[in-house]
């Protein structure tokens, strides 16, 4: 009997330390979902959907992406966040999106908890942009434009709590102006604002507003980053213009649902990091885009979202 038992626990152990590579050879066993928060047409959804097809011939199983837009990434978070943890879901977020407990104390799930890190995929700056009516030029002129008619002068975001928001405001705050706040869905409805004249100006993601500002039908004002973009070298960055130490930006990066097998999360990181960082892939769709790849695998990345969150925790995001 002692050694019945002695071979049953051996071929346990050896069962248990098999399963992971087994997991992420036969992964994915069915179509792969990955939630967007945002409308069709932004920044998440264009990556997303350049990825999936590449995704889909290296696993031999659809991956499909889904819109899921509202509530700042709540309800395509809560939707994977409740998935089964076999990493057939996947929710594309930023770090505002992940962080957004410290702005709805009512969540419908633990962002920390109820969600694991797989991969960060890019980074980028944001861009400053203006309708071309509007009289100012640069962001100087902006800001004295909106002293002079303090409250007068609309801005668009996400939503409350999205990056654009509190970006706005932070820049706001700075340069001691009060411009009023214009929620929309998503990024092709800001443009679609300012456009039609509803907003004059927003802080968003640089890929939807590329082919408008070549177009001449919008503004650069000023860009995000620490640098210039390499895509509009012309533009210089927010802190050249005026506000210095000013920054606007942040990364794409995908999770699962907690409990999801590390071997799967692994392979899904593997993959994804791959697929962006294919020279061909990388220039037209990453750096193309006024992106930068990130390629975090999921040990790196939570190490950062841990060191952001603990950054957000100890300031006011508004």
């Amino acid at each position: 009997m002692k050694l019945l038992r002695y071979l049953l626990v051996g071929t346990l152990l050896l069962v248990a330390l098999g399963a992971g590579p087994a997991l992420a050879q036969s992964y994915p066993l069915k179509a792969v979902h990955i939630i967007i928060p945002v409308p069709p047409g932004g920044l998440q959804d264009s990556l997303a959907r350049a990825m999936a097809p590449e995704l889909t011939r290296r696993w031999g199983q659809p991956v499909l992406v889904e819109n899921r837009s509202g509530a700042n990434g709540i309800i395509a978070a809560d939707a994977v966040a409740k998935a089964p943890p076999d990493g057939h879901m996947l929710w594309m977020g930023t770090m505002v999106q992940l962080s957004n407990d410290l702005l709805n104390r009512k969540m419908p799930f633990d962002p920390i908890k109820d969600l694991v890190p797989v991969v960060g995929l890019v980074e980028a700056g944001s861009m400053f942009v203006s309708s071309v009516q509007f009289p100012a030029r640069n962001l100087q002129e902006l800001i004295a434009a909106a002293r002079a008619r303090p409250g007068e002068i609309n801005y668009g975001s996400f939503g409350v709590g999205s990056l654009p928001h509190i970006d706005t405001e932070a820049l706001a705050a700075q340069a001691g102006i009060k411009v009023t706040h214009v929620p929309y869905k998503g990024g092709a409805e800001i443009l679609q604002g300012i456009l039609g004249g509803q907003v004059s100006f927003a802080i968003m993601g640089i890929t939807a507003t590329i082919p408008l500002i070549r177009q001449g039908r919008i503004r650069a004002i000023a860009y995000g980053g620490q640098r210039r973009s390499s895509g509009f070298p012309e533009v210089p960055t927010i802190a050249e213009a005026g506000l210095k130490g000013f920054t606007s930006g942040g990364w794409f990066g995908w999770f699962a649902p907690a409990g999801t097998p590390a071997a799967v999360v692994n392979k899904i990181a593997n993959d994804a990091g791959q697929v962006i960082s294919v020279p061909e892939f990388r220039d037209k769709f990453v750096h193309a885009a006024g992106l930068e790849v990130l390629n975090l695998a999921p040990g790196p990345f939570a190490e950062q979202l841990r060191a952001e969150l603990s950054l957000s925790t100890s300031h006011s995001l508004l």
